[in-house]
C-alpha cells in the first residue's frame, strides 16, 4: 500500500516536472527570444549574430541580448566612434547610430577580449556612404 502510493506520488511529480519543461513563457531563455534583422545584432551563447553588419551612414543598429547572462557592446581599441552599454541583461536592448562610414569592431567585456582586432564575443559594423 505504501509502495503504491509512493510510486502515484513519483508519477504525478513526473507530470510536473514534464509539464514545466514543455515551453517557455520567457522571450529570452535559452537565446531564443532575438532574430536578427538589416539593423539588429543579437547576442547569444557568447557571440554576436551577424558577427558583421553593413549599414548606410545615419543607420542606427539595435543590439538585443537573448540570453539570461549579461553581455556588453563596447567598441574596440582604435575604433573611430567611442560608445559602452554597460551590462545587458537578457532581453535588454542597445542602440547607437553610426554617422560616418567606416568599420568599426566591438566585442563584449564579459566574453570577449579588446584589441585589433578584438577577439572572443566581438563583431564588426561596416557603415558605406
Amino acid at each position: 500500500m505504501v509502495s503504491g502510493l509512493l510510486g502515484r506520488v513519483a508519477g504525478a511529480m513526473a507530470l510536473v516536472l514534464l509539464a514545466s519543461c514543455g515551453s517557455s513563457t520567457s522571450p529570452y531563455g535559452g537565446g531564443g527570444g532575438c532574430t536578427p534583422t538589416a539593423t539588429k545584432v543579437c547576442m547569444s551563447g557568447s557571440q554576436f549574430s551577424p558577427s558583421t553588419l553593413t549599414v548606410p551612414a545615419g543607420t542606427t543598429v539595435t543590439w538585443q541580448n537573448g540570453d539570461a547572462v549579461a553581455h556588453t557592446v563596447t567598441s574596440a581599441t582604435g575604433s573611430a566612434d567611442v560608445y559602452n552599454s554597460g551590462n545587458l541583461g537578457g532581453g535588454a536592448t542597445y542602440t547607437h547610430q553610426f554617422a560616418t562610414a567606416g568599420t568599426y569592431p566591438y566585442y563584449c567585456m564579459n566574453h570577449g577580449a579588446n584589441g585589433t582586432p578584438p577577439t572572443g564575443m566581438h563583431g564588426t559594423i561596416t557603415v558605406t556612404p
